[in-house]
Formats: structure tokens, sequence, C-alpha cells
């Protein structure tokens, strides 16, 4: 993500932050101009005091356009939900972030908004998961202690709050972007046959005794599961590789010409190659900043030919839905206005 600073100071300043650390201002963040602005000029969202959201809101509503597409919050009974749920919502201003950056509605031509219920299993299992729209995320993944005994047990080299946001909203995009398309030949050609028994391959893939997979052919064990997990996992992927050249443009670097164009806005970077060319060193160059310091690698995945297909695949759908919509004049403020 981009770098920020204080309007009153210019101090940089982070993408969560409610108060520069400099001259101690109330900060708020606009969707309308992706700037922060001050808090004497917005009306903040009513969720400010309770889980430090720090987005504006709209005069018609108390609550922000991020805020606002949580349709069922988790029991705030206990001050650990609370803060679970806290940061519950900041990974997801995170996604819609990436996705008015990538110039992605949250709500299709013909149907509801995406939605999220984001729900304890206090009294009962709740299964992370998407259909037709809503998004239902377990809280507990929000518990950095259990999100990683859940990582070891299903042998997961990678489990985050924002991977599962990514992950999730793919399977919403996989509908728009693809479904009835002309790419949808494409998609069954490097993904596979999709109209298989979507839930007879999930009771298959957990049922396997062999966690063995073709590593060369898919970016992660659950993408072999099903075609439509896949596409969720490589889509995924791409919104961590442009999200984080979209950080290293930030930073004092000595670059060419053609990576410093590709990072005046790797959102909207038309060569998938140009991309790709950007990441791989930078992928290599963090895991081994992270070895220095005693840590797990930052990513710890292997683009393959195949993999490259695939998210080559993923590039070119959001790219021809956004040409698609450049003739009705579409904006990143209007895109974050869906939300609204």
């Amino acid at each position: 993500m981009r770098e920020f600073q204080c309007p009153s100071c210019r101090h940089a300043v982070t993408f969560e932050h409610v108060v520069c650390a400099n001259c101690g201002d109330g900060l708020l963040f606009d969707p309308s101009c992706i700037e922060m602005t001050e808090l004497s000029l917005k009306q903040s969202c009513r969720n400010r005091d309770v889980i430090g959201c720090n987005w504006c809101a709209e005069e018609s509503d108390p609550y922000c356009g991020s805020c606002r597409l949580t349709r069922t919050i988790p029991n705030l009974g206990s001050p650990r939900n609370i803060m679970l749920w806290r940061r519950m919502e900041e990974a997801k201003r995170r996604l819609v972030y990436d996705l008015a950056r990538l110039r992605l509605p949250l709500t299709p031509g013909d149907g509801a908004p995406v939605a999220f219920d984001i729900l304890s299993d206090e009294t009962s299992p709740i299964l992370t998961g998407h259909l037709s729209g809503l998004i239902t995320l377990n809280l507990a993944e929000a518990d950095d202690v259990e999100r990683e005994s859940r990582r070891v047990a299903f042998r997961e080299p990678y489990r985050t709050l924002l991977g599962h946001f990514r992950h999730e909203i793919g399977h919403f995009y996989w509908e728009l972007l693809v479904n009835g398309t002309t790419l949808q030949a494409p998609f069954k050609l490097i993904f596979g046959d999709e109209t298989q028994d979507y839930q007879f391959a999930i009771n298959s893939y957990h049922g396997r005794f062999d966690r063995s997979y073709d590593r060369m052919g898919f970016i992660s064990e659950y993408a072999t599961s099903h075609p439509w997990e896949d596409w969720a996992e490589t889509f995924a992927h791409f919104l961590h590789i442009v999200s984080t050249l979209d950080s290293l443009a930030g930073l004092p670097l000595s670059l060419d010409e053609r990576s410093r164009q590709t990072l005046t806005d790797p959102y909207l970077e038309s060569d998938f190659e140009a991309l790709l060319a950007l990441w791989m060193p930078l992928a290599r160059g963090l895991n081994e900043l992270n070895r220095s310091l005693g840590m797990s690698d930052a990513y710890p995945f292997d683009i393959s030919p195949a993999v490259k297909g695939k998210l080559h695949l993923v590039h070119m759908a959001i790219s021809a839905f956004r040409e698609q919509q450049k003739s009705a004049g579409a904006s990143v403020a209007k895109v974050f206005a869906h939300a609204q």
C-alpha cells in the first residue's frame, strides 16, 4: 500500500493511523480521494470509538463504506471479541482499498452488494466461506494463537486475516469476471472443469491421507481441491502481489525506467510480465530479509510456469472488466462509492 501523509504536518502515517504521531492531529481516510484528511473536516465513522475505524462516513449515514458492508457483527459482550473484531475490520478495509484501486465494484450490476458476516464460534462452529456474495468469517481467525494453530494443523505455509478476505472475495469475482464471459473457456482449460461437484471435491480434499500435491501446477495445496478454490487462491495471490508492489513504490530504491513506470500504479499495470518481473526478485528479497531476522519466509510460495499462467488469467479478467467499465466513466471514487 502506498505511503500516506498527515495533512497538517506532512509526517508519514500508515493506513490505520487515527492520530498523527508527530503533531497529534486526528486523521480520517477519505475514500473519495484516497488520502488522509483532518478529522475536523469530515464526519467520522461511528465505529471509530468502538474499534478505531479511521474512515470517513457519509453525511447520510453514520458508518463508513467498509463498515456498512458488515451485515453481522460478533457478540461484543467481551473485550476480547471487540479486539478481534477490530482486527477483522482493519483487514477488511485493506481489502476494500485493494478493490477500489483495481476499480472492481463491490456491487454486481444486477444484484446485492458484497456483505460480510463476522461471527464467533462460542456457541457453534463457524466455517469461513462464500455464498452468493455473502462472506462468512470466523472471529477466531483474528486470534494470532488460534490462527497459527490452525495453520499448523492444516499444514499451510501461510494463513492471515487479509489472506482470508482476499481469497473469499475471489469467489465473488469469479462470478463477475469469468462466469458467462469469453474467459470461461480459457478458465476451464487452465484451472479445470468447474462444473464438477463442489461439495464432493471439498469432502474428498479434507479426507485425503496423502497431503502431497503437484507444486508446479498449483499455488497451494488447497488450490488442488476444486477449480473454484484454485481461482480464489490465485486471485488472492494477485492481490498480494499488486499491494506489495504498491508499497515498494514508496521506498528509496534505485530502479530502471520500466520498473518506475510499473510502480506508478501496480493495480492498473496493463503489462502482466512487467508486474512479475518486479515481483519475483522482491519476493526473494523479502524472504532473505526475514531469514536474516530469524523469521519464516514472508512469501513461502513458488510461482511456476503453470501458476504464472493462472495469475495471468486473473490479470486478464480484471483488465477486461475494467476496460468495459471505462466507457461508463468508472473511477476509483465511484468504485469506493459502491460500498456507501
